[in-house]
């Protein structure tokens, strides 16, 4: 799963991160950052959008319902 959900310090909310950065490994001694998808929600709004990245990400056939 390359998507990772934490609790924020001193907050009752939750943040919503890649894992790792995409150019991590391309650019040499360079801070790279993680992609921030949420900055602050609910516990239960964090793992629906988790679900929801994996879903865009790994299958093919998903088709958003918008």
């Amino acid at each position: 799963m390359p998507y990772q959900l934490r609790k924020v310090r001193g907050k009752s909310c939750y943040s919503v991160t890649s894992k790792k950065a995409k150019n991590a490994m391309t650019k040499k001694n360079r801070a790279t950052k993680r992609r921030v998808f949420s900055k602050c929600t609910t516990l239960e709004k964090a793992k629906k959008q988790v679900r929801l990245l994996n879903a865009i990400r790994y299958n093919p056939n998903f088709v958003p319902n918008r």
